[in-house]
């Protein structure tokens, strides 16, 4: 009995046969899956790690409450602020703005500044804003200087929220987003927002 052709060949031939067309297929198909496998995790990787946007400012000359005040007046939903100092009357106002506009302002401050004469939290208590006042251990400050906005932006630096950071003093201000970043940030907050002394 005559064998029948299989894909226009001949068993036996010089040509290709089903097996080896299986084989070929099997062989590409594995390379396929390993080069989605290594996509897939290289976008995991990126997606949880990368910076999306990085802004790196210096004063004075990168006026860098200027950017600060665009960010507040971008927030709408929530602002977790740890200040060493608040003494800018602007920055305040901002803070005050957000608070009218919906947005859960919760901040920590040093507890020896707050009580300065240029400390604008009183005004910022009065406005609604609810403010954690503490110190150090021992005799040591609450010397942070960082902001969440909106849980998926951090700004920090050196730079006070005062008017001397922003025409005199030679600082720093770094805004990011990435997710890793922020989630540090935010539980370092959440441990310090346990702690006592609220100002009333």
């Amino acid at each position: 009995m005559e064998s029948r052709i299989v894909s226009g060949l001949r068993p036996g031939s010089r040509g290709l046969t089903l097996g080896d067309g299986y084989e070929k297929l099997n062989r590409r198909s594995a390379k396929v899956k390993k080069k989605v496998v290594l996509l897939t995790l290289l976008a995991m990787l990126v997606g949880r790690t990368a910076w999306a946007e990085v802004t790196v400012l210096f004063s004075p000359k990168d006026k860098i409450k200027e950017n600060i005040l665009t960010e507040l007046e971008s927030l709408t939903s929530t602002l977790d602020l740890a200040i060493h100092e608040i003494s800018s009357s602007d920055m305040a106002q901002a803070l005050s703005k957000a608070k009218g506009r919906g947005v859960n302002v919760r901040i920590i401050t040093d507890s020896k500044q707050a009580k300065m004469k240029s400390s604008r939290i009183t005004y910022l208590i009065n406005k609604g804003i609810t403010v954690k006042v503490i110190k150090g251990k021992e005799q040591g400050g609450m010397n942070h200087r960082f902001a969440i906005l909106d849980g998926r932006k951090v700004m920090t630096g050196s730079f006070d929220w005062s008017e001397t950071s922003e025409k005199w003093n030679y600082e720093n201000l770094l805004i990011a987003s990435g997710h890793d970043v922020v989630a540090s940030y935010q539980r370092e907050f959440e441990r310090l927002w346990r702690e006592k002394r609220v100002i009333e």
